[in-house]
């Protein structure tokens, strides 16, 4: 009787924490809902940038996104030289000034169609407006080339992280697809030269960290990849969005034996995971988001990120390492296996292409820290009870 009287205490416990931490969320979203992005962002996969199914592009409207590829590919192909690309470099920090990216996000766009096929079909004709017409005709080939490249990319970047939905993920695929078609497993795609010149001229104007971190970002994101190892990512950046994969594991475990073992893991891991994740996940990804420098969402573009995945720090790795932490308490003889899947889920984001590494070391110290600040807290409090 004690024993069942004491299971059920916990899972009482485990209820109310779930229901807390639900409140958590939505007050959050609630709150932070004008700051954060509208999607998530996308995923990668070979030929294709998939994102969860009801964010991805329908057919037709990734159809209206091609002119900001033609563009993109038409522009690029002009930088067939170390110093066209280095202009290019220059006239991107020219164009981007001292804008953030809260100061592009508020700008007031053109009065938007209805409908989101339309919307994209706008935002890719003024992409192919700026690569195309808004070079100085009479200025010298390099000039011309580096102003026609640079705008065609500040202008892409502008609307992916203008846009929402689907009109944005269409937007950003035409975009990576175009600038990082390695990512795809395209390695014969065109211009690939001209694309490293470019990569290599906007390295060079970083500050040696971001430079290494962008350096770190193309070693792992130009590893080999194809629809089954994107698939494999995809499924443990999907899987652990807001650490929503540890209770599966969770489940798991108890399957395995000691069921009592997981509820009373359960119990201490609901509150400070669901803290950790949406703690980072928004005010403190909101903070940097909105007060980091345009020119640097411009140069991940160029770099190989999608425009619009907001990356420091990075939330899935933040709940990931956080689950892992948790739970390897209670189970120390699991905790080799936990830790690898918390790492194979950091090494999705960069993989995929959402985060550069310093973003998912970042994520991944915050959310064991944070997760074991809340732990404490909540051991203090029922130790008092």
């Amino acid at each position: 009787m004690k024993d069942a009287s004491s299971n059920g205490q916990i899972w009482i416990e485990c209820a109310v924490l779930a229901g807390l931490s639900g409140l958590l969320a939505v007050l959050m979203n609630k709150g932070f809902a004008r700051f954060k992005p509208v999607v998530e962002p996308p995923k990668v996969q070979t030929g294709d940038t998939p994102a969860a199914p009801w964010e991805m592009p329908k057919p037709e409207e990734k159809a209206e996104a091609e002119p900001v590829r033609r563009a993109l590919e038409q522009a690029t192909a002009q930088i067939d030289a170390p110093e066209k690309a280095d202009k290019a470099a220059k006239k991107l920090e020219e164009l981007a000034g001292s804008a953030t990216n809260g100061d592009v996000e508020q700008a007031k766009k053109p009065e938007q169609p209805d409908t989101v096929i339309d919307r994209v079909a706008e935002s890719s004709q003024r992409v192919e407006q700026a690569a195309g017409t808004g070079s100085n005709r009479g200025a010298p080939p390099a000039e011309a080339a580096a102003e026609a490249v640079a705008k065609g990319i500040v202008q892409a970047t502008k609307e992916a992280v203008t846009s929402s939905g689907r009109e944005r993920e269409a937007l950003a695929e035409a975009t990576q697809e175009t600038m990082n078609p390695d990512q795809q497993g395209a390695p014969e795609a065109a211009h690939p030269q001209q694309r490293k010149y470019l990569r290599q001229a906007v390295i060079k104007r970083m500050k040696p960290l971001d430079a290494l971190d962008a350096e770190l970002f193309l070693a792992i994101n130009h590893l080999p990849h194809n629809r089954w190892l994107n698939g494999f990512f995809y499924f443990f950046t999907f899987t652990f969005s807001a650490g929503l994969g540890w209770y599966a594991v969770l489940a798991g475990l108890a399957l395995m034996g000691k069921p009592r073992r997981s509820l009373e893991a359960a119990s201490h891991t609901i509150l400070p995971l669901s803290v950790a994740t949406m703690t980072v996940e928004y005010p403190i990804k909101t903070f940097f988001r909105r007060r980091r420098p345009f020119i640097d969402v411009i140069q991940a573009t160029v770099i190989g990120k999608k425009p619009g995945s907001w990356s420091f720090p990075s939330g899935h790795s933040s709940g990931a390492f956080a689950g892992a932490s948790l739970i390897s308490r209670y189970y120390p003889h699991q905790r080799p296996y936990l830790y690898l899947i918390a790492a194979l889920v950091a090494f999705s984001r960069i993989y995929l292409g959402d985060h550069y590494p310093g973003d998912v070391l970042s994520g991944s110290l915050s959310g064991i820290v944070l997760a074991n600040a809340v732990r404490k807290g909540q051991d203090a409090f029922m130790k008092e009870r």
